[in-house]
């Protein structure tokens, strides 16, 4: 299947919470065939992935005190800092039409018009000269895909290491010691651009790309999502049982196990992962199971790497207790 018409809007809030409740009523109003591409900007806010959890990634008296917003995007990934200085993007399309090589190749022409050439690198970055100038997130339903992501253009960066908390083990595989080390502005690069000249470029390369025409529609704020400005959402409670935390190469996997006579009866997961349908595989494979050696044998995830890392936890935690 090709995309055959691109639908772009434009987001006029500066409301995190009414961003991403029209990211996700877009999902649910994609048609065949089509491509929606979806700009938007947050007011100082730090959004974490969908199952991080707020405590361990923010610092949240200080951003209490400075009146900066907690968001919760349903998309994995890692905690990130927004303000005017940087511009999201989203791209939305079914899974038969999804083509990240080609999303990719939107931002990086995009930026070539300015003299910068990105690269991709590790997990979910883009690079130039080998800093981070754009993190991005991806989400996978049963129909539709999402790419989004992040471009510094000329955000505030001690804010970085002010409201984001250090993952030692993180930092330690970049190799730097904060998070403003392995980051820069686009406009470091070329003092020239501005968020709007971005914007432009976006608008043309998207339609270059993908080889269609680009229509503007309006955005509606009717039948938003509310989950995302609910507390239940933001903040969770944080259950007491036994943990099993790791870091991998893909991301942490820090896991809680409430077990009641021996019966896992709840399952937290704070995590960084990417994919986060592998988050929900691990639940169900361990929600109202036994703890025992017999679990090892069960465990079924589409993800072998996952899954091997997974049970090699469970066995270290098992021989423990």
């Amino acid at each position: 299947m090709e995309i055959k018409r691109i639908k772009y809007y434009e987001s006029k809030s500066f409301n995190p919470y009414i961003n991403l409740s029209f990211e996700e009523k877009l999902m649910s109003e994609l048609k065949q065939g089509e491509l929606i591409f979806y700009i938007w900007q947050n007011q100082n806010t730090v959004v974490i992935g969908k199952n991080q959890s707020a405590k361990a990634q923010c610092n949240l008296e200080l951003m209490k005190k400075d009146y900066i917003s907690l968001a919760r995007r349903s998309s994995g990934g890692g905690a990130v800092y927004h303000d005017l200085g940087n511009l999201n993007f989203t791209f939305i399309s079914s899974n038969d039409e999804f083509n990240i090589k080609k999303n990719l190749q939107v931002i990086k022409q995009a930026l070539l018009e300015f003299g910068i050439e990105a690269t991709f690198s590790g997990r979910n970055d883009l690079l130039v000269d080998g800093y981070k100038i754009s993190g991005q997130a991806y989400l996978k339903t049963k129909d539709v895909s999402l790419h989004h992501g992040t471009l510094l253009v000329d955000v505030n960066l001690d804010n970085l290491s002010k409201y984001l908390r250090v993952d030692e083990d993180k930092l330690k595989n970049h190799g730097v010691k904060s998070h403003t080390q392995r980051v820069k502005n686009i406009s470091q690069f070329n003092n020239q651009v501005t968020v709007e000249k971005i914007i432009t470029q976006l608008k043309k390369s998207v339609t270059d790309v993908f080889n269609c025409p680009l229509s503007v529609c309006d955005i509606t704020e009717n039948d938003l999502c509310n989950k995302y400005f609910s507390d239940q959402w933001l903040y969770r409670i944080d259950i007491v049982g036994e943990r099993i935390s790791k870091r991998f190469d893909y991301g942490l996997l820090d896991i809680n196990l409430k077990i009641i006579n021996k019966i896992i009866v709840d399952v937290q997961i704070n995590s960084d992962l990417m994919d986060v349908n592998i988050i929900e595989q691990i639940k169900e494979n361990l929600i109202n199971k036994k703890f025992n050696y017999t679990l090892l044998g069960s465990i079924n995830l589409s993800d072998r790497i996952v899954e091997a890392d997974l049970i090699q936890m469970l066995k270290d935690k098992l021989c423990t207790i």
